[in-house]
């Protein structure tokens, strides 16, 4: 599993990419990620893990081409700092988290009238836990090859939060389990990867976004204002 490489491996992208409703191709050692419905279909992004082969190749693509972002998947938060792809800025940075699915398959106290739904999508199963019939708390989770890939939308405030938050991810662990996937990955910001660490997921990598830099050193803009595409 990818936490027990010194680099972690890239076989959740593909499913990471469908949450997304993108679609992702190898390209080398990594994978190209298409811009998504509904987005500017010349913002692409390129992942590959770093150091490894392919790397500087497609850091090299990404200085020349505006509208791309690279995305680097390191082995923890001191190799990522070491990341300076000439030419690039950094405009994002996450954490992959892995959990094991018997972690979080277990049996979850919900308010009454309470139900977890698993509906298909066109590119993943959409999650929701329904209280009288009104979505509460929605999630969504792919699983390709083997390799299950999820990730939380929406979550109320307030006590129930927790339990609703487990209880999404325990309709998950089962939906991967039930299609051979071990384990479940989750991509999220870091002040958030605490919490979760605390509950039984471990950090399995740091992931750092760049995009080409205009003359003044800040990244390249896109056509909406934005420094390149918010995903995971």
């Amino acid at each position: 599993m990818p936490e027990d490489h010194a680099l972690p491996a890239l076989s959740w992208v593909p499913a990471w990419a469908e949450l997304q409703e993108r679609s992702a191709e190898p390209v080398g050692a990594g994978f190209m990620l298409d811009a998504g419905t509904g987005q500017d279909p010349a913002r692409r992004e390129y992942v590959a893990g770093w150091p490894g082969p392919g790397a500087g190749d497609l850091a090299g693509t990404a200085t020349h081409e505006p509208d791309v972002r690279l995305t680097l998947l390191c082995a923890d938060a001191a190799a990522a700092r070491s990341v300076r792809p000439a030419g690039l800025a950094v405009v994002a940075e996450r954490v992959l988290l892995t959990a094991p699915t018997d972690s979080l398959d277990a049996a979850v106290e919900l308010p009454d009238n309470a139900q977890v739904t698993l509906a298909p999508m066109a590119t993943y199963d959409a999650v929701e836990v329904t209280v009288f019939h009104h979505p509460v708390a929605k999630g969504r989770i792919q699983v390709r090859d083997g390799v299950a890939a999820v990730a939380i939308t929406e979550l109320p405030q307030g006590a129930d939060r927790q339990g609703l938050e487990r209880a999404l991810f325990a309709a998950m662990a089962e939906e991967a389990f039930l299609h051979g996937a071990g384990h479940l990955h989750m991509v999220v910001e870091p002040d958030a990867a605490p919490l979760y660490e605390a509950s039984g997921w471990i950090a399995a990598g740091r992931l750092l976004s760049f995009q080409g830099t205009d003359d003044d050193g800040t990244a390249h803009r896109g056509t909406d204002g934005t420094a390149g595409r918010p995903n995971g």
